[in-house]
């Protein structure tokens, strides 16, 4: 076993006027905003429990996204207006500037992942150098560990998960993948939120959309028909 790391977590969140642009036909703007914020609380909850993680860093053009996530102790990186994974690579590089010696890149739209499946990918990670990967219910990638965090670059986006197996076993590294139904399901489609409700208790995300459910029920039903 390595001795004790410094990791770090990394959440990216767009501007929100632009974040989830995909449930624009079920969700006017204001609640898609008010849905990215609760999202973003549910996750820094979870990571905030998890004694593995040293800091959380939400990188994001929004001011109100920072100043949301810096009054829950994360720490706030100011993107400039990069695209997802060039966010992900200025929010690790101020992580290794601070002493990172590790990191858990996590995308910031999803509202059940558990403080046990944060450690649960830490513990996977038991070598100086290695990856760990948890794969989306669409073949992209929900979490990714990197030790050390320039060990490999991020290929977010689209199905990315067979792309971060092929830069773990191009740095040398036979990457751990962990499977878990709270780290694989994320929100992209209107028919994920009504997942929520069988799934999303307790969470500030079905708080968010508690009373858009029953009209998401039959919008998505009349259009099924």
């Amino acid at each position: 076993m390595p001795a004790i790391m410094s990791i770090w977590a990394i959440i990216p969140v767009k501007h929100l006027d632009e974040a989830k642009s995909s449930l624009a036909r079920v969700l006017d703007q204001v609640t898609r905003r008010s849905l990215v914020l609760a999202m973003l609380a549910d996750m820094l909850h979870a990571i905030g429990e998890a004694p593995s993680i040293f800091k959380t860093a939400v990188v994001s053009p929004d001011n109100e996204v920072l100043g949301f996530a810096q009054a829950r102790h994360a720490e706030g990186v100011k993107d400039p207006g990069l695209d997802l994974n060039g966010a992900f690579q200025l929010a690790m590089s101020h992580a290794v500037a601070s002493g990172a010696k590790a990191v858990l890149l996590l995308p910031g739209d999803l509202p059940l992942i558990r403080t046990v499946d944060i450690e649960n990918i830490v513990a996977m990670a038991t070598a100086e150098r290695d990856v760990v990967i948890a794969p989306s219910k669409a073949n992209g990638t929900n979490a990714l560990f990197i030790r050390p965090p320039d060990l490999m670059d991020p290929k977010f986006g689209g199905e990315s998960f067979p792309q971060h197996l092929a830069e773990a076993v191009r740095a040398g590294i036979k990457p751990h993948i962990y499977r878990s139904t709270t780290v694989s399901f994320d929100v992209d489609e209107p028919e994920d939120l009504l997942k929520l409700k069988k799934t999303g208790t307790g969470t500030k995300t079905l708080e968010v959309l508690k009373q858009l459910l029953a009209v998401l029920d039959n919008e998505i039903d009349s259009q099924d028909k």
